[in-house]
């Protein structure tokens, strides 16, 4: 599969706009589109189908405990609405679509959902005892990124990350706004901590190889 970024205005062979049409965006690998948002798209649909399945449980009224619905829920249908959700980098209103449809299928289970009744997000997650779907997309990233830092450096995974951290500030970027990857995102969210060199990355692989105080950082990064 070749990658191709197509400018802006450049057409393809029917005239049509290229950008943000490639032809590599539409491809599958391991059951995940290549494009983040058109894999993103692809879950939110898949995840209402498994809704949809168990619709006569959510609707068993006080028959079945809401603890017990929330576990299937998590396993059949969360499952699948964040498969591959390490890899995704899609932009931040792309992600708020997903937090939606988790908050969508939350309230038909506890059937409180317009013009039923009214009920407010906060509210919403504490009857539930959970958080934003986003949050766990957070947790599963820093994850993936625990597991590249203690890879081998010959692995493609860290030579890549290698690269990029030793390149950040030499290598000119794409002219206009830049797009949403998984680097920019350790980036962002390691404002704070500094990842500006390969000092900096050297000093995260001694913290990751330490795995219990990698999975703590994990947690403060995703719900702190």
């Amino acid at each position: 599969m070749r990658f191709y970024l197509a400018g802006k205005g450049e057409l393809n062979d029917d005239g049509d706009l290229l950008s943000d049409n490639e032809a590599w965006r539409a491809c599958k690998s391991l059951g995940s589109l290549l494009c983040s948002t058109a894999d993103i798209g692809r879950r939110i649909i898949l995840a209402n189908a498994a809704f949809s399945t168990f619709s006569k449980l959510w609707l068993c009224g006080k028959k079945i405990p809401l603890k017990r619905k929330l576990q299937v829920y998590d396993a059949q249908v969360v499952s699948v609405l964040l498969y591959n959700c390490s890899s995704w980098s899609a932009p931040k209103h792309v992600m708020t679509k997903l937090d939606v449809c988790h908050r969508k299928h939350l309230r038909r289970i506890i059937n409180i959902y317009w013009p039923n009744g009214v009920i407010s997000n906060s509210e919403l997650y504490r009857r539930c005892k959970t958080y934003p779907i986003t949050t766990g997309i957070r947790k599963a990233k820093w994850t993936l990124f625990g597991h590249i830092l203690r890879m081998d450096s010959n692995t493609p995974a860290s030579a890549a990350l290698h690269h990029a951290v030793d390149t950040m500030h030499t290598l000119r970027g794409r002219i206009g706004r830049p797009h949403t990857n998984l680097f920019s995102f350790l980036c962002a969210d390691l404002s704070l901590y500094g990842l500006t060199n390969l000092r900096d990355l050297e000093e995260l692989k001694c913290i990751a190889y330490d795995r219990n105080t990698w999975r703590k950082m994990c947690v403060i990064k995703a719900y702190g």
